[in-house]
C-alpha cells in the first residue's frame, strides 16, 4: 500500500512539474506575442510616418529570436514586397566585420594591433609623411590616426581618381595607401575623426601581409567558421528585377529607388572594408550573437581577451562621436568598429553602430547585461530613415529597459 501511495505522489509530482513547464512555456509565448505585436505595430508606423518604402527589424533574446517582421516594397513603385530572407546594404556596420577579421589575424600572429605604419608598408616608408609612420593598427581601426574622413562628396572625386589609376581591387587599395599616406594628415594622431580610410589602409595591411583579398579574407575568416551564407559585397539587388531590396534616394519631393548598376552610385569595390557588406538578417544576427558570446567568454572566432579590445573605448565621448552614434548613448566611447557604452566596472552596456550609403540605413544594438539584440534595416536614408529606426528603438527600449 505504500508502494501504492508512493507511486501516486509520484505520479501528481510530475503532473505538477508537467503543468509549471506548460504554465511557463504559455507564459513566454505571451509575451512573445506581445512583443512581436510591439514590434509591428511600431515598424508600421515608422514606415508610414517618414514614408519609407520598407522597414525590418529582429530581436534576439538569450540566443534566441523574440520578434520579427519586415514591412513593405523593395522599390517605390513596384509590387515586390521584402522578406525576412532579403539582403540589407548595411554600410558602416560593415566595420565591425573588419575590425573581427584584423582581430584573427592578430591571434594568427599574421600581424599586431601595435603594427606602425611604417613597418606594415615598408617600401613606401621613406615617402610616408612623418606624422604617419608610428601610426598602429589599432589607431587605423578606433579612427585616431589622423585620416581624412572620406565620407562626403568632396572627398571622392581624389579617392576616385586613385582607384581608376590601376587595374585589381588589392592593387586599387595599395593605390589608396600611398596617395593618402605621403600627404599631410588631415588631423592630429590620437584625436577621434571618423574616418573610412582608416578602415581601407587596415584592409591594405592585411591584404599585404596575407597576399588574398580582403573579400576573401573576410568569407574565409568571418563567414566560413560562423556559417553565414546569405551575404555579399554591394547593393544586392540585381538590376531592374526587384529580387532584393533597393536603396532609395529623394528627388524633387519624389521618392525614388536606386539601382546603383545602372546609374552608377555603387560605392567602388575598393570601399568595401569601410562600407558595403549586404547580408540577411538572420545572418548578420549570427554575427552579432557570436560578439555578445565573446562578451560572456564563449565566441567562436576570437578570444575573450580581444573580444574585449574591440568592445573597450579607445575613446571617449566627444561631441562629434555622441552625433554620430546618437541621443541615446550619452557618455559613450568608440572601440574598434563599435560605438560603446561603457558601465561603472568597463564592461560594455551597449554595443553598437549605425551604417548607410546615404540610400540606406541600417543599426545593429547589443546589450550583453540583459543578453538582448536588435537589428533594425530600411531602405531609405537621411534623416526618414535616422527617425524611423530610432523609432523603433524608443518603442523597444521603452518595452525591454535593455540598459537598466
Amino acid at each position: 500500500m505504500a508502494e501504492e501511495n508512493e507511486g501516486l505522489a509520484g505520479k501528481v509530482m510530475r503532473y505538477l512539474i508537467v503543468l509549471g513547464l506548460m504554465m511557463a512555456l504559455a507564459q513566454t509565448a505571451s509575451a512573445d506575442d506581445k512583443l512581436q505585436h510591439l514590434l509591428d505595430q511600431a515598424l508600421l508606423a515608422a514606415r508610414e510616418t517618414n514614408q519609407l518604402p520598407a522597414i525590418a527589424a529582429v530581436v534576439q533574446i538569450n540566443g534566441k529570436i523574440a520578434a520579427e517582421a519586415a514591412f513593405g516594397v523593395r522599390a517605390e513603385g513596384h509590387p515586390e514586397t521584402v522578406t525576412m530572407s532579403d539582403r540589407w546594404l548595411i554600410g558602416s556596420d560593415t566595420k565591425a566585420f573588419t575590425a573581427t577579421l584584423i582581430a584573427r589575424l592578430v591571434e594568427q600572429h599574421v600581424l599586431s594591433f601595435d603594427d606602425t605604419l611604417a613597418a606594415s608598408f615598408p617600401s613606401i616608408a621613406n615617402e610616408m609623411s612623418p606624422a604617419y609612420r608610428n601610426v598602429t593598427i589599432t589607431q587605423l581601426l578606433s579612427h585616431t590616426a589622423g585620416l581624412p574622413p572620406l565620407t562626403s562628396d568632396k572627398d571622392m572625386p581624389l579617392f576616385a581618381e586613385t582607384i581608376n589609376s590601376v587595374q585589381g581591387v588589392m592593387q586599387q587599395r595599395a593605390a589608396v595607401v600611398r596617395k593618402y599616406l605621403t600627404m599631410p594628415p588631415a588631423s592630429k594622431a590620437g584625436e577621434f575623426v571618423y574616418s573610412n580610410l582608416g578602415y581601407l589602409i587596415a584592409a591594405a595591411i592585411a591584404e599585404a601581409k596575407t597576399g588574398k583579398s580582403w573579400e576573401d579574407l573576410i568569407r574565409e575568416q568571418i563567414f566560413v567558421p560562423l556559417g553565414i551564407t546569405n551575404v555579399g559585397f554591394g547593393p544586392p539587388n540585381s538590376s531592374g528585377k526587384f529580387d532584393e531590396p533597393e536603396g532609395h534616394e529623394e528627388k524633387d519631393g519624389n521618392l525614388l529607388p536606386v539601382d546603383p548598376l545602372r546609374e552608377g552610385k555603387e560605392l567602388p569595390q575598393a570601399f568595401g572594408p569601410a562600407g558595403t557588406i549586404s547580408i540577411g538578417l538572420h545572418d548578420w544576427m549570427i554575427f552579432a550573437q557570436d560578439q555578445l558570446d565573446g562578451e560572456h567568454g564563449h565566441g567562436k572566432l576570437l578570444t575573450t581577451s580581444d573580444y574585449r579590445k574591440l568592445h573597450t573605448p579607445v575613446y571617449l565621448a566627444t561631441p562629434e562621436i555622441q552625433k554620430l552614434v546618437g541621443d541615446r548613448l550619452v557618455n559613450t566611447g568608440y572601440g574598434l568598429g563599435w560605438g560603446l557604452k561603457p558601465g561603472p566596472n568597463g564592461e560594455p552596456l551597449l554595443i553598437s553602430w549605425n551604417g548607410s550609403d546615404g540610400y540606406w540605413l541600417t543599426t545593429v544594438q547589443i546589450m550583453p547585461k540583459h543578453n538582448m539584440i536588435f537589428l533594425i534595416v530600411t531602405n531609405r536614408g537621411g534623416k526618414a530613415g535616422n527617425q524611423a529606426i530610432a523609432q523603433v528603438d524608443a518603442s523597444l527600449v521603452a518595452k525591454l529597459k535593455p540598459l537598466d
